[in-house]
């Protein structure tokens, strides 16, 4: 069987586009494959820094023939006195066809003309030109290039092209360049390289110093890792990073000096591991002055690279110790002077203003959750100095520290206000963990909450991609926060004190969509909760505890018999009173049967409101399905929609009552899959 082989050689791509490009490549291909009418076998995709591509197996020669039918307009319309009318004649011209092409059959609603042809399979060398211009053109990339005279843009520019079928190259031209069957070895060898069949692709590449598979590369760092003499702290990550920007990682094992040592480990952290792709090393328990750096390229090369690295990291290092050193000299509240004179954002004030909300906005949620004046004591202070690092040297240089360094340098306050100052930036959206205490978790709400609400209210709202201030995370995290500290708060209550503080005003619809659209994503993808029974709980957006907790018994009660016929039980309820905006009633124009229901109501009610009371909404629920029966009893028996209007609007408040009670699950008409019920 054949092989075909294609390979797009460039300058240096960001490790961004090669993440897109290995994670679309296939799927794409697949599909310009498939609507190309070519058969094909298993399909290799590769990509280095300079490279990618791909090689397809057992790919057919020739296209497989198509018969396909198209219906064209109808035989009144298509003829007139037996002749063809401009109507066919366009169909017959927009689809390359003959009147001989065409036969009249029997369709629905009459005769009409249609239209067979028979396409005969090309050769596959003739097909894949266009095949692979529509896959190369489908990527999107973070910032493409331009180049030559501004004609040409991709990702980078492109300096030559692999098309070969077994041995046999396949004509193609694109951004300049012409397909052949010679590429580049590694930078470090520098010379071209013949590939003669698709077949040995790979072999040839390794050969010239090209590995151009990414878990074949992260396999030889981690095998560097392992045979290393040196306590290597495990990093995931760093191995993927190094291996999307190297094409024959090679390892360089360098030490900075004994002095820096002193620095804290999150600076060192920082410096090593984000700032120069370093694995840190430890030795007894702690950060050794050893680390472990990869090359792209031979060992030869190791004496200047390790000079090079050791050369920046000291630099570094030095300049951290130093601003270390500035920073102690004074209380970290000292630094909140520079604040004042730091804009937070456009339309929103200073950092200090920013503050200023926090220590507000933090203060009233623990009120809300019942803290004791002590702890409000520790709320207030920690929202005071929550940015008081942004104003010290280190952050300036080594913005990744944020929250780190403020805790370092809160040595002298309460632990637990140093804890909060390093906690208040988790988790980070979907992701991460969570504060490990309150103080953290209730300033992080509080800036997270101001950011959300100040930024809607200036007109600043997520749309599409588009989202500057990353408030789809805040949201995420704040949702994130209540459910794991079970903290039943009210979210309106605390963007209304947000609008005081700030003195304006949101458009409560936008920002409603906007915590559904994050509480939405939480429960269906963190909880598995059914599509269905998230859209019902998301009338309980506002309190997100609450809508959980719903979510999590109805998910399960609906499994059990009985389920649905409750829920048209309760539609009925809900369906006749939704537009009745009255909840007043008078027991004494009840009859026997409405009384009946009213009895379960009046029983199940104060039930329901200390289950709820308590959080216990398994027991809730139960209470609310009690009433099932005598609902089906009532509808059967009581004619809401009476004449009467005194009856009639009597008896709309009271089932307007009697659906406010459910409405405490959300709205579980929506989970109701059959015809709507009757009133």
């Amino acid at each position: 069987m054949s092989e075909y082989l294609f390979e797009l050689l460039l300058e240096e791509m960001p490790p961004a586009d090669i993440e897109m490009i290995l994670n679309t490549l296939e799927t794409n291909l697949k599909d310009a494959l498939e609507k190309a009418r070519i058969d094909h076998g298993k399909i290799d995709v590769f990509s280095t820094p300079r490279r990618f591509g791909f090689l397809i197996h057992d790919i057919a020669l020739t296209q497989h023939d198509a018969t396909w039918i198209k219906k064209g307009p109808s035989e009144n319309v298509a003829f007139k006195d037996r002749k063809p009318t401009k109507a066919l004649e366009g169909f017959l011209k927009s689809n390359n066809a003959q009147i001989s092409d065409i036969e009249i059959s029997e369709s629905e609603g009459g005769k009409y003309v249609f239209l067979k042809k028979f396409d005969q399979g090309m050769k596959t060398k003739e097909v894949l030109p266009q095949t692979l211009l529509t896959i190369l053109n489908s990527f999107r990339f973070t910032r493409p290039m331009k180049w030559g005279n501004g004609e040409f843009s991709y990702t980078r520019p492109v300096h030559s092209i692999i098309s070969i079928i077994d041995e046999e190259i396949v004509p193609f031209e694109f951004m300049g360049k012409k397909a052949s069957n010679v590429t580049k070895s590694h930078r470090y060898l520098d010379r071209e390289v013949t590939v003669r069949s698709a077949g040995d692709y790979e072999k040839i590449m390794k050969e010239s110093m090209v590995v151009i598979r990414t878990d074949e590369r992260e396999k030889m760092i981690l095998d560097e890792i392992k045979n290393c003499d040196l306590e290597v702290m495990k990093d995931d990550d760093l191995v993927h990073e190094i291996s999307m920007i190297t094409e024959y990682p090679q390892p360089v094992i360098g030490q900075f000096k004994t002095d820096y040592l002193t620095l804290p480990e999150p600076v060192l952290r920082t410096v090593l591991r984000h700032h120069q792709r370093t694995f840190i090393t430890k030795k007894n328990g702690k950060v050794s002055k050893e680390f472990l750096a990869f090359q792209d390229g031979p060992a030869s090369r190791t004496g200047n690279v390790k000079n090079g690295y050791e050369r920046v990291i000291n630099a570094r290092l030095s300049d951290a110790k130093f601003y270390q050193t500035e920073d102690l000299k004074y209380p970290l509240d000292h630094f909140n002077e520079k604040l004042a004179d730091m804009t937070f954002q456009k339309n929103l004030g200073t950092l200090m203003d920013k503050v200023e909300r926090i220590k507000e906005i933090a203060l009233k949620i623990g009120t809300f959750l019942n803290f004791g004046a002590q702890e409000l004591k520790l709320v207030e202070r920690a929202a005071i100095l929550s940015k008081s690092d942004l104003g010290t040297s280190m952050i300036y240089e080594f913005p990744e520290l944020q929250g780190i360094m403020g805790s370092i340098y809160a040595k002298n306050e309460d632990p637990r206000i140093a804890l909060a100052i390093k906690e208040q930036y988790v988790p980070d959206g979907l992701e991460g963990e969570f504060p490990s205490d309150t103080i953290g978790a209730v300033i992080g709400i509080a800036d997270r909450i101001d950011t959300v609400v100040a930024n809607f209210a200036i007109g600043e709202i997520p749309s599409g991609s588009r989202d500057p201030y990353a408030l789809r995370k805040k949201v995420f995290a704040i949702l994130r926060i209540l459910n794991k500290f079970e903290w039943d708060l009210d979210l309106k209550e605390i963007i209304s004190i947000v609008e005081n503080i700030l003195g304006k005003k949101v458009s409560m619809d936008s920002l409603t969509a906007f915590f559904k659209g994050r509480l939405d994503v939480i429960l269906r993808e963190n909880l598995n909760i059914s599509q269905d029974v998230s859209k019902a709980v998301l009338e309980l957006w506002n309190k997100p505890f609450r809508s959980t907790l719903s979510a999590q018994v109805v998910e399960k009660s609906r499994k059990e018999a009985g389920f649905e016929d409750f829920i048209i039980a309760y539609t009925r309820v809900h369906n006749i009173s939704k537009s009745h905006d009255s909840f007043e009633y008078h027991v004494d124009l009840f009859d026997d049967h409405e009384k009946k229901l009213f009895s379960a109501y009046i029983e199940a009610k104060p039930k329901v409101e200390e289950a709820l009371e308590h959080l216990n909404y398994e027991e809730a629920f139960e209470h609310l399905r009690s009433l099932k029966s005598s609902i089906d009893e009532y509808f059967d028996t009581v004619f809401v929609m009476s004449p009467r209007e005194d009856l009639r609007l009597n008896r709309l408040g009271f089932l307007k009552n009697l659906d406010q009670l459910f409405l405490n699950f959300g709205d579980l008409s929506l989970l109701l899959k059959n015809e709507s019920t009757r009133g």
